[in-house]
């Protein structure tokens, strides 16, 4: 993999031609699924993901995905002060976007942004363009997202740390009907403050998150965990001049009701009916509680056991374990 490796339009062209006809058949998956069975689309599917990283994995393509981001900034690479990602790691976690459907350039912008992770590692996150394209992508006419943050407040049991709330709106025309999410006031995104964030970068991240949501809501595809590896390469900024709600304003019901609804959402995207129905008794039985010590002592004997059967990515698990302690929060509130 050279970074000097001169990349012509012919190479260019074979790689994107060998890739539209992968993802063509990919797109087309999903309406066999209903006639052939989801088992059977499955295999296919892994097949056809190999063929594509057969392509991506070609030396000149590599070359091609790390000059798109090193030299002309196609998409973004976010590295961490005190040292730069092995190119090897960059080019990997840009395959796994393009995996997914997501564009390598696009003259909207950066589908995705390249974070370092733990170690030799990075993440792709999905930026606001990658978000639009794949709603776009799949019939979605009228894309509309606004956003706006409500203030800053410490992060619960994390000391020195804060998060920004924000409200916003995010929906799309999808067959004929309209799709909506919601973040309202009492129910917002506690999204972690940063050094590089302004208001603006605040606003643009619950855009992106709305987006993410709407594509869930529009696809079944869930991502929950596309974030989450930003906090551990991005420096917390405490800003004394911001507005700072503390965690009284927020009602213990509307904390818990926004997980829940996030949880609910991702239930409704399991396909496997069993997989599904355990996972909503476990939202349930948080649900029906009716007391806190109990449901406590709930946990190691019902629900952990049933978030480990189905296996649930460690994301969801802790999202799950918030919605208990913030159940018990309601039921010992005054």
């Amino acid at each position: 993999m050279s970074k000097n490796q001169v990349i012509t339009v012919d190479t260019a062209r074979a790689a994107g031609q060998a890739l539209k006809q992968v993802a063509a058949s990919l797109q087309g998956l999903a309406e066999r699924e209903a006639v052939e069975g989801a088992l059977v689309v499955s295999f296919e599917r892994l097949a056809l993901i190999g063929q594509m990283s057969a392509v991506l994995n070609q030396p000149q393509v590599e070359a091609m995905i790390l000059q798109a981001g090193r030299e002309f900034g196609a998409y973004e690479i976010a590295e961490m002060r005190d040292r730069s990602m092995p190119d090897a790691v960059v080019v990997q976690a840009a395959k796994s976007a393009l995996l997914k459907g997501y564009l390598l350039a696009d003259a909207a912008g950066p589908h995705f942004t390249v974070i370092a992770g733990k170690g030799a590692t990075a993440t792709a996150m999905i930026k606001e363009a990658g978000h639009r394209y794949r709603l776009a992508q799949s019939g979605c006419t009228d894309i509309r997202v606004t956003a706006c943050g409500l203030g800053m407040r410490p992060r619960p049991n994390a000391a020195g740390k804060f998060d920004m709330l924000v409200a916003g709106t995010a929906s799309c025309t999808h067959k004929g009907k309209t799709v909506t999410v919601e973040r309202p006031r009492d129910l917002p995104y506690a999204l972690p403050c940063y050094e590089s964030d302004g208001p603006d970068g605040h606003e643009a991240k619950a855009r992106r998150r709305l987006l993410r949501d709407l594509w869930a809501a529009v696809s079944g595809e869930f991502a929950l965990d596309s974030e989450d590896e930003i906090e551990t390469v991005q420096p917390v900024v405490i800003d004394s001049t911001a507005t700072r709600l503390p965690d009284n304003d927020i009602s213990p019901q509307a904390l818990y009701d926004g997980t829940r609804s996030e949880l609910v959402a991702y239930a409704a995207g399991i396909k496997d009916e069993g997989m599904r129905i355990a996972f909503q008794s476990a939202l349930d039985l948080i649900e029906f509680a009716d007391n806190a010590s109990t449901l406590r002592g709930q946990k190691d004997t019902e629900i952990v056991p049933v978030l480990r059967q189905i296996g649930v990515s460690k994301k969801v698990g802790e999202n799950v374990m918030r919605l208990l302690e913030q159940r018990c929060a309601v039921l010992e509130a005054p």
